[in-house]
């Protein structure tokens, strides 16, 4: 019984993810066409980099804004999650490992985002 549903929870996870990248190209290849300077593809996996680059400068500051947005969410829910089972392990005996993992991630995150803010505020550096 269990090994059923493993596979039954696998396969549903190729299709979702399978799903995405289909979503994810019809996407791109609308935006081609109406822009046919853009070229890159999404089976490329240096697909994002490759995208910004054919970026001119409104579109750059829409993506950071729409990253910077991301970033204060992630934040924001990382933070509850974390008290939310921090306290659930407390109460329900499910462990510190679910906080652990989601802390991990944020600290991850803050890292990076720190890490990011401190390259690009020394002068003369290119902002993307």
């Amino acid at each position: 019984a269990i090994c059923s549903v493993l596979i039954f929870g696998g396969t549903f996870l190729l299709g979702i993810m399978a799903e995405v990248v289909i979503i994810q190209q019809k996407s791109v290849d609308c935006v081609k066409i109406m822009n046919p300077e853009k070229t890159a593809s999404v089976y490329d996996m240096k697909f994002q980099k490759k995208w910004l680059e054919t970026c001119d400068e409104a579109e750059k500051i829409i993506v950071g804004k729409c990253a910077f947005k991301a970033f204060n969410i992630t934040n924001s829910m990382c933070s509850v999650l974390a008290v939310i089972l921090a306290i659930s392990a407390l109460m329900f005996g499910i462990g510190f490992l679910p906080s652990f993992v989601v802390c991990l991630i944020w600290i991850v995150n803050m890292s990076i985002y720190c890490k990011e803010c401190l390259k690009y505020s020394k002068s003369g550096n290119k902002i993307m």
